[in-house]
C-alpha cells in the first residue's frame, strides 16, 4: 500500500502485478503514514528468513483495503483508491517462477521439489495460504469488503499496464513512468497449461475470474 496526502491517493499492491514498478514510479509523491510507520527490518538474519520482515512486508506493502479503511478511515473515504490485477492463469505462472527464486521462502524446498507446474498448482489449490505473507491466495481479497464489493475507485490491468497506469497518472495530475522491476523470465502462460490445469485454475480462482471478467485466452 502506498498513500499520498499531497495528491490524495492510495495504491493497493496486489502481489506479482507490477507492484514494485508502480511503487517506484509513485514513490516521489507518497508519504508513509504514521499509523503504519516502522523501520524496515532485514529480510534475513544469519541466512535465515526474518519473521519481522514478513510482518513488515505484510502490514505495509500489502495492506488490504479493509485494513486501510480501518486504520486510516478519513483518507480512505476521501482519497482516490486504485490497484492492478492480472489474468489468474497468467498470475499463477508468474507466481510459480517467482517462488522458484525465493530461496528464503518457507516453502522454497517444497516448491523446488515439484517435478512440474501441475504438481505445484495442485499444492497451491490445496493450501489455505500458499504464498508468502502479504500475498493473498485470491487477488480480490486485497480489494473487497466482507460482502465481496470492490472498495477501490479504479482497477487497472496488467495486460494493459502502461496505458492504464498513464490513465491513473493523468487522473492524479502527476508525471510518472514505469520502470521494469522484479520480472520473471518464462514463456507465454498458455504454453504451461493442459486441459486439467486450465480447469483447476478456472475452478479454484473463479472468484477472481468472475469479478475481474477474465478468460483463459
Amino acid at each position: 500500500m502506498l498513500i499520498s496526502n499531497t495528491h490524495s491517493f492510495i495504491f493497493f499492491h496486489v502481489a506479482k502485478v507490477a507492484g514494485i514498478s508502480i511503487r517506484e514510479a509513485l514513490m516521489p509523491y507518497t508519504q508513509e503514514p504514521q499509523r503504519f510507520r516502522m523501520r524496515r527490518p532485514p529480510r534475513t538474519i544469519n541466512g535465515k528468513a526474518n519473521a519481522l520482515y514478513e510482518i513488515w512486508e505484510s502490514v505495509l506493502l500489502h495492506a488490504t483495503a479493509q485494513q486501510t479503511q480501518k486504520a486510516l478511515p478519513d483518507a480512505f473515504n476521501h482519497y482516490y483508491k486504485f490497484a492492478f490485477v492480472r489474468n489468474p492463469w497468467d498470475w499463477q505462472i508468474s507466481m510459480y517462477h517467482f517462488l522458484l527464486k525465493q530461496t528464503q521462502n518457507t516453502h522454497y524446498d517444497l516448491i523446488k521439489s515439484f517435478p512440474s507446474f501441475r504438481h505445484y498448482l495442485e499444492w497451491v489449490v490445496s493450501e489455505k495460504k500458499p504464498f508468502p505473507k502479504g500475498a493473498t491466495k485470491l487477488q480480490k481479497t486485497m480489494l473487497v469488503d466482507n460482502k465481496g464489493n470492490l472498495m477501490v475507485d479504479y482497477i487497472g490491468r496488467f495486460e494493459n499496464l502502461q496505458q492504464d497506469f498513464q490513465s491513473v497518472a493523468q487522473h492524479l495530475g502527476i508525471q510518472a513512468n514505469l520502470p521494469k522491476r522484479n520480472t520473471s523470465n518464462h514463456r507465454n502462460y498458455p504454453d504451461y497449461y493442459d486441459s486439467y490445469t486450465k480447469k483447476l485454475v478456472g475452478i479454484h480462482f473463479a472468484e477472481d475470474i468472475d469479478l475481474f471478467e477474465y478468460t483463459f485466452d
